[in-house]
This record gives structure tokens, C-alpha cells and sequence, in this order.
């Protein structure tokens, strides 16, 4: 009996210990890198790969919102003749593991869109670490400068917009999010063209600490067709897409000239196909707006009529730019493809012209008039 009793504590003791043996291959947290974005261009017959990392405490932080000192920024640099080659590089260079499973965004160069874009999202489809919903963003300039701008109040670079545009844009709708799926789904369409936001780094609207504070902005989008890069449209020129964006939330307008500041509450577009010689559209909108300030005490029938100018002229300006660098800035042409394959050609429905636009309707309505100035 007592025998049996022995063996049986051996045999608990000796799987103990393989537990043991086992728990002893767990990595801490703290002894990974965990890279956040990553920046890709290509230069001098090689890939550059760039990537950024914070530190496991500016990732689960009890209160992740607010920092007492700026949180150190890591960036990483690889190079390569392929995407791969660049990661080992970086790997075999890294004081720690690299982990990308929290890589949140992406940054493209311009180089990358000309001509590597291909290649980037063949890598990217058969690495099971990098998600699907990966934010994309385009750049020109400097990447590290890029990923060393820290958010205000000392936050680390993955609490800036750049991570999480849904709220960090709320006022700044025309730029739909696009993320790697979103990219892959249009890239290859033979219709229509691809939107990539792009980013730049800028001084102009904050102070802290009394100097002036970097920021991330969005300054316009490239815009690709047919697996081919179209060009760069600036930010100002493309304000027409606020019109077509499904991702609406909130935007503002002015009248400048009649000092009326106007909230949009709602937008329903719709685009209608006009058969003829060549495929023409007709594009109808119900925009439902607030009045926000109206010091002169405008008449609401003449704010409508004053808005629907300036709609009409911001969606002529864009759809005029995206002509100009061949580009179908509102995917006009998708709608005609999709529907009237038989009646026109694929190069008839891509051949998009000053004309193409048929009609603009716009239908405002102005559903509070009380931001007025009181008169005594």
C-alpha cells in the first residue's frame, strides 16, 4: 500500500515538472518589441522598411488616455531586394523579438504606389500576423519624421488619428478610412478608381509647452487605375467627395460671404444613368442642414439657394481635377459597368469628359433657423 502511495506521488511530480519545463519557453511581455505601423518605400533597387514600436506600457496603460512625460518612440529600419529580405534584415538587427500582431497602420510612399503596390499586397496576403483591416496612409515625405509625431498631452504615436480616424476625424468627413481589404477589393477592378489618403506633418494649429506642436494631417489623395498610380489631388481641391462619402458623419459649411456657418445633418445622394452616345450622369442630393450662425439674419430660402452654388461648384472643381489626371474621382463609370455592361463599351465607359456630368440636383433644406442675431 504504501508502495502504491509512492508511485503515484512520483507520477504527479513527474508531470509537474513537465509543466514546469514548459512554463519556463513563455516569453514576458516586456521582452517583445511590438511593432504598430510600419512604413514602406522603395529606393535604390531595394525595399526600406520602417517600422514603429511603443513600449508595452503605452499599449495597456490603466489610463492610456493621459501621460505624465512623452512616451519614447522606437523606429526600426530593414532593407532588402524583396519585402522579406527587409523584415529579416531588421529582424537580425532587433535586440528583442518583433511581434505584428498590433500593427495598426500602414504608410506607403509614393514610390511604392508607382509601381510596388503589387508586390506589397502579395506579401501582405500570405503573412497571417498583418489583419485585414490594417489602416492604409500615403506619404512623400519623410517617413521617420512621420513616425516620431507623438498625439497631444504627451500620447504615443498609436492614439493619434492615424490609428483611429473615426473619431479623431469626426469633423473631417470627405476622406473615407481605406484599409488593406478595401484596397485589395478595388485595386484590381477595371472600372473606377482607387482613393488613398495621403499624410504630411505640420506646425500650423497647435502650442504645446509653448512650441509649436507637430501634428499629423491629411493633405490630399493619390488616386490609382487599372493597378496604375493617376496622380495627387491636394485636400482644398477635393472637397466635392464630401458629397458621395457613405461614411458620413458630421461636416461643416460656410457661407463666407454671408458670414453663415451651417452644420450638415444628412446627405442621400443618388446617380442616375442617361443613355445616349456615351454615358452621362445625373447626380441628385438631399442635403438637410442646421444653421449654426446667421449674424446678418439671412432668409432660410436664400441660405438653401446660397448652399446649393457652392455644392455644385465644389463637386464640378473636383470631378474637373480628377479629369484632369485621369481619374474618376466619384467612380461614375462603376455604376454604367455594373448595370449598362451591353449598351457602351468598357474604353466608351471609361472615356469620362467635361460632359459626362449631365445634371446636378440638389435639393437643400435648412431645418432650423434659430442661430440668429437678436436685435434689441
Amino acid at each position: 500500500m504504501a508502495t502504491n502511495k509512492l508511485i503515484l506521488k512520483f507520477i504527479v511530480l513527474f508531470h509537474l515538472s513537465w509543466l514546469l519545463v514548459g512554463c519556463s519557453g513563455i516569453k514576458e511581455i516586456q521582452s517583445e518589441i511590438y511593432v504598430t505601423a510600419l512604413g514602406i518605400d522603395y529606393s535604390d533597387n531595394n525595399y526600406q522598411l520602417y517600422f514603429q514600436a511603443v513600449g508595452f506600457n503605452n499599449i495597456t496603460g490603466s489610463e492610456p488616455d493621459i501621460a505624465k512625460e512623452p512616451a519614447p518612440i522606437v523606429i526600426g529600419h530593414g532593407q532588402g531586394e524583396t519585402i522579406q529580405e527587409a523584415i529579416d534584415d531588421i529582424e537580425k538587427h532587433s535586440v528583442n523579438p518583433l511581434y505584428y500582431g498590433h500593427v495598426q497602420a500602414i504608410f506607403i510612399s509614393e514610390n511604392i504606389l508607382e509601381g510596388k503596390l503589387d508586390g506589397f499586397l502579395d506579401y501582405f496576403s500570405r503573412n497571417y500576423y498583418l489583419r485585414y483591416n490594417t489602416l492604409i496612409y500615403a506619404y512623400e515625405n519623410n517617413i521617420k519624421e512621420i513616425m516620431n509625431v507623438r498625439g497631444l498631452f504627451y500620447k504615443p504615436p498609436n492614439l493619434t488619428f492615424t490609428y483611429d480616424p473615426k473619431e479623431q476625424l469626426f469633423f473631417n468627413t470627405f476622406f473615407p478610412t481605406i484599409t488593406v481589404q478595401n484596397i485589395i477589393k478595388r485595386y484590381y477592378e477595371p472600372i473606377g478608381s482607387l482613393l488613398i489618403p495621403s499624410i504630411e506633418v505640420t506646425d500650423n494649429y497647435w502650442d504645446e509647452d509653448s512650441n509649436a506642436k507637430k501634428i499629423l494631417s491629411i493633405n490630399g489623395a493619390y488616386f490609382l487605375a487599372n493597378q496604375k498610380l493617376q496622380g495627387w489631388i491636394q485636400e482644398e481641391e477635393l472637397s466635392g467627395l464630401d458629397w458621395f462619402n457613405k461614411e458620413f458623419s458630421n461636416m461643416k459649411l460656410s457661407i463666407k460671404e454671408k458670414s453663415v456657418s451651417m452644420s450638415i445633418d444628412h446627405i442621400n445622394h443618388q446617380t442616375k444613368i442617361v443613355d445616349g452616345k456615351m454615358p452621362k450622369y445625373d447626380i441628385n442630393l438631399q442635403v438637410n442642414a442646421s444653421i449654426t450662425e446667421n449674424p446678418n439674419n439671412l432668409a432660410r430660402k436664400e441660405i438653401e439657394q446660397e448652399m446649393k452654388a457652392i455644392i455644385v461648384a465644389q463637386i464640378q472643381e473636383s470631378f474637373q481635377k480628377g479629369l484632369e489626371i485621369n481619374a474618376d474621382i466619384f467612380n461614375l463609370s462603376e455604376k454604367a459597368y455594373r448595370f449598362k455592361s451591353t449598351t457602351w463599351t468598357k474604353e466608351e465607359i471609361k472615356n469620362l469628359t467635361n460632359t459626362s456630368i449631365h445634371q446636378i440636383n440638389i435639393n437643400v433644406f435648412v431645418k432650423d433657423g434659430g442661430a440668429i442675431k437678436i436685435i434689441k
